[in-house]
């Protein structure tokens, strides 16, 4: 490993030295070879000082390491803060939202590490901080205002314009215009220049309780497959241990297949296994806390597979105001924005009940709907932006393979993210009314991309939406239901559960309250 290093150093290839220094402490330090391993950390480490960003974060994070090894845990600390600072720096500096969160995927390992002295530690106050670092980051980062774009606003419109042509035929060169055009926009956006601020730091333990006033915050936690929770309540911090997390991603795998079964079919199977795996569930996230959490409102901070997990199925969530967030952090400055605006209801083509939904949602707050061939891409734009209330009906397409043109189809094709971050001032509260829209990808350190978690970025304070596919012409009783309670002053997160249990059914279950549940309208 040390003669390979040194061929790369020679040749110029100093990152590639450093990783290979990292490699080889690593191997060295797993067969208890010490002082061979610290001499490969100390090597890797002289390269902090100068050069590329992301080639001093891992020179960095040898030198923590290296302190590490020798006991030092203060030192080590400051030297991943140190990492953690220059990344920060370096994702400041690019302008696409994507980049911002695959690079967070160097966060992983540092804040993992500065994770694993807080449990050694063992305060529940030190996990919830380490555990904040390496969670949703890129969503936090404080933007300015998008610049009118004209070549990016016309490429977006051509987009839709082509988007419409593989409706009526699936011509082999639109599809491949349609590609271009993707990576054209892709490409486009990559390249420009960053102008986001610094991520907020995580709030310690006694702001957080303060935002918190009556409601209890669970941040769920992975550790070597293991999981943990830490609980805010009543001004203290508490770290609980849950478990594996196997048998846990298990189940919640299987919860939507259950709950797409049994809204199709009503089948008497799907049910069992709905209350099987919602009561298992129950069992082992929620119930090993019940002394500590009462009946307060939650607000659950979730972590790999619990960031598709519908709440509201769990016994313990079932009438609750629970609110659902990517990160305490987000939760924290979400629930201290204020707002007003107008309200906004859009209705999209191809989806039953769209148009009678938006019309009986725009009436209970005295709006007009946005319906038909009205209903563009650009007069949504225009609807949302600066809306204190925003109620989308309109089919979500989540695109796995690049989530920022996943979409919401309108009357002249999809709006997609990139068009959503051309907004100047996002709406304060965003319904999103047909099935699976609330679903984001999530890349590793909890980062998030889609839909929602745009508006969540973009400084939206709530979100109601769906994770589960579920049949759309379900959901209309319980918009206009929750709309009526929106109007009556109840903050979303009270509004949906009461909603949610007049209402019943698959449909229902299906939607959560991200981000500051306790928005209410005014």
């Amino acid at each position: 490993m040390e003669t390979l290093a040194g061929d790369l150093d020679a040749a110029g290839w100093t990152g590639a030295g450093v990783e290979t220094r990292l490699l080889g402490a690593a191997l060295a330090l797993s067969r208890g070879q010490r002082a061979r391993g610290r001499d490969l950390l100390a090597l890797a480490a002289r390269a902090r000082r100068r050069g590329p960003a992301l080639l001093r974060v891992r020179a960095w994070q040898a030198e923590a390491l290296l302190r590490l090894s020798r006991g030092n845990r203060p030192g080590a600390a400051v030297a991943i803060r140190t990492a953690l600072r220059i990344l920060d720096e370096h994702r400041a500096s690019l302008g696409a939202t994507d980049l911002r969160a695959y690079s967070s995927g160097f966060r992983i390992e540092l804040a993992g590490l500065g994770l694993r002295m807080a449990f050694e530690h063992g305060a529940a106050a030190r996990v919830l901080a380490w555990a904040e670092q390496g969670r949703a980051s890129h969503l936090l980062m404080k933007r300015a205002r998008p610049p009118g774009d004209p070549w990016l606003a016309g490429a977006l419109a051509e987009l839709r314009a082509t988007a419409g042509n593989l409706e009526a035929s699936r011509n082999p060169k639109v599809v491949q215009r349609q590609a271009a055009l993707e990576r054209e926009i892709r490409d486009y956006s990559r390249r420009q220049h960053g102008a986001a601020g610094p991520a907020a730091g995580p709030p310690p333990v006694a702001r957080l309780a303060e935002s918190l006033g009556e409601q209890a915050l669970v941040e769920y936690v992975q550790l070597d497959d293991q999981l943990h929770a830490v609980t805010v309540t009543a001004g203290r911090a508490r770290l609980h241990p849950l478990g594996p997390l196997a048998p846990i991603r298990d189940l919640v795998e299987r919860l939507p297949f259950a709950l797409r079964r049994l809204a199709r079919a009503d089948s008497s199977a799907a049910a069992v296994m709905v209350r099987h795996a919602a009561d298992r569930l129950d069992a082992l996230l929620l119930a090993p806390l019940a002394a500590e959490l009462g009946d307060r409102p939650l607000v659950l901070i979730p972590t790999g597979p619990l960031q598709f997990l519908p709440w509201s199925v769990l016994p313990s969530c079932a009438g609750r105001a629970v609110s659902v967030a990517p990160s305490a952090s987000l939760w924290h400055t979400a629930s201290g924005r204020d707002g007003g605006g107008h309200v906004s209801a859009v209705a999209g083509p191809g989806l039953p009940g769209a148009r009678e939904e938006a019309v009986a949602v725009a009436a209970l707050h005295g709006a007009k709907a946005l319906t038909g061939e009205d209903a563009t891409a650009e007069a949504a734009l225009a609807a949302l932006d600066g809306a204190g209330l925003a109620h989308l009906a309109a089919h979500g397409r989540v695109n796995l393979t690049n989530p920022l043109f996943s979409a919401l189809s309108l009357a002249d094709g999809p709006l997609t993210v990139y068009d959503l971050e051309r907004l100047a001032e996002p709406p304060r509260m965003v319904i999103l009314a047909a099935c699976e829209s609330g679903r984001s990808v999530v890349r590793a350190g909890d980062e998030l991309l889609g839909l929602s978690a745009t508006f969540l970025a973009l400084g939206t304070r709530c979100i109601i939406a769906s994770l589960v596919p579920v049949p759309d012409a379900q959901t209309t009783p319980l918009m206009v239901g929750l709309h009526g309670l929106l109007a009556d002053g109840h903050p979303a997160a009270s509004a949906l559960a009461l909603a949610q249990e007049r209402a019943g059914g698959v449909a229902a279950a299906g939607f959560v309250c991200l981000g500051a549940g306790s928005t209410a309208l005014g």
